[in-house]
């Protein structure tokens, strides 16, 4: 873009949804992590069921919507479906484990804080290793 625009050098619009997508991947990996270590720590198996089930019922729709609009954009050819699909997963599993880990009280401000902060400076130099931006 030339002239007035905003468009600044280095910035391409369509790297926003990837970046997007792998900061929210590494949320919910690091969510996972302690989300694995809480669940395994379960001892009475009907509680841990239900732990797994509440993860399911909150990620499961956005990540098979995600799949469903992966498959659906390749065969019909659509630019930028493979990102916003990549959004849904990553935010879907972010999301189910966030909540999940409210639901077990395992998110206080503190360890909450240290997990955003990581996954900045994590998901920061993975887009800026990867040439996103």
């Amino acid at each position: 873009m030339t002239g007035r625009g905003r468009y600044m050098p280095g910035m391409d619009p369509i790297n926003l949804a990837p970046a997007l997508a792998l900061t929210l991947g590494t949320y919910a990996l690091l969510a996972s992590l302690a989300w694995l270590r809480r669940v395994s720590a379960e001892k009475v198996a009907g509680r841990r069921n239900g732990i797994l089930l509440n993860l399911a019922r909150r990620a499961g729709p956005p990540v098979i919507g995600g799949i469903v609009l992966l498959i659906a954009g390749t065969v019909f050819g659509v630019i930028g479906a493979g990102g916003v699909a990549g959004v849904l997963v990553a935010g879907g599993l972010a999301y189910g484990l966030h909540r999940g880990l409210d639901d077990l009280r395992a998110n206080d401000k503190r360890v909450l804080a240290l997990r955003l902060a990581m996954t900045a400076a994590i998901s920061m130099t993975l887009i800026w290793q990867a040439g996103l931006f």
